[in-house]
């Protein structure tokens, strides 16, 4: 029986227009009276989580910030703290290369430096909470930082990501979509966070499903027995995956947990 659902968010549960399905507040209501939980996992912030699901954002499980952070109905129970001074190798090497804007996302709110519209329509899809400093270092001295965002425009996969190849051995480097990579602790990611869950609840993969579409789902899909990778997903996401669900335009998500919960 499937007691824990995780679902990512942008390619995955949110459609191409960066909607959710008309048919998701039902089905939430459905899973509750059923005792399954539901948990978006996301690399967004918990504070635009809460943006997503105002009525449903109480009941949930959030895995945040690609497992940063864990909150249980609204209280945090887990932040995954980056010291500053590790910051200062990745910020040098993006600093230098130009073009590429990078984000610190805090327990209280997340960073910036930078003002190009480009890169701030992008930012607060993602972050509800965003603050435009002078210094993003000197700001996140009075925060707990758990990942640092770095956006380039349809260039993160082969330029971004490649340049901050240095910082392997002391970073989690997740391609979290087209434009963005992420870097956190080591130990950071979805899957993590997911097992982190499952010995909370007491529950084990065989009882979980998840939902996703790019590679910062990776360990997330592999965390869980019932794994679904959507059609759009990234190939390498499917080739870890049991199941494929139709795409995140095709209300993938949705219909596919109704079909096999028998909803």
């Amino acid at each position: 029986m499937i007691k824990l659902i995780a679902a990512d968010l942008d390619g995955t549960l949110l459609d191409s227009q960066k909607r959710l399905s008309p048919h998701l507040p039902q089905l939430l209501r459905d899973l509750r009276r059923l005792g399954i939980r539901f948990t978006p996992a996301s690399g967004r912030q918990y504070h635009n989580l809460a943006l997503l699901f105002p009525d449903d954002i109480e009941d949930f499980l959030c895995i945040a910030d690609n497992g940063g952070m864990l909150i249980d109905r609204g209280k945090t129970i887990f932040v995954d703290e980056i010291p500053l001074e590790d910051l200062v190798q990745p910020l040098s090497i993006i600093r230098a290369a130009g073009g590429i804007y990078p984000i610190l996302s805090g327990a209280r709110t997340a960073y910036c430096e930078h003002t190009d519209p480009l890169f701030l329509k992008n930012a607060r899809m993602y972050y509800e909470k965003l603050e435009i400093v002078d210094d993003v270092m000197q700001a996140a001295q009075h925060d707990r930082i758990c990942k640092v965002a770095f956006f380039e425009h349809e260039r993160a996969e082969s330029h971004c990501y490649e340049l901050l190849k240095p910082c392997a051995d002391r970073f989690l480097r997740a391609l979290s979509g087209r434009d963005w990579v992420d870097i956190m602790n080591p130990d950071v990611n979805k899957g993590h966070a997911m097992r982190e869950l499952q010995k909370q609840l007491g529950i084990s993969p065989d009882e979980c499903m998840a939902f996703g579409d790019y590679l910062n789902d990776l360990e997330l899909m592999q965390a869980v027995t019932h794994s679904y990778a959507m059609a759009n997903a990234h190939p390498d996401l499917k080739a870890v995956c049991r199941y494929t669900a139709p795409s995140n335009d095709e209300d993938g998500v949705v219909r596919t947990i109704r079909q096999v919960l028998g909803l």
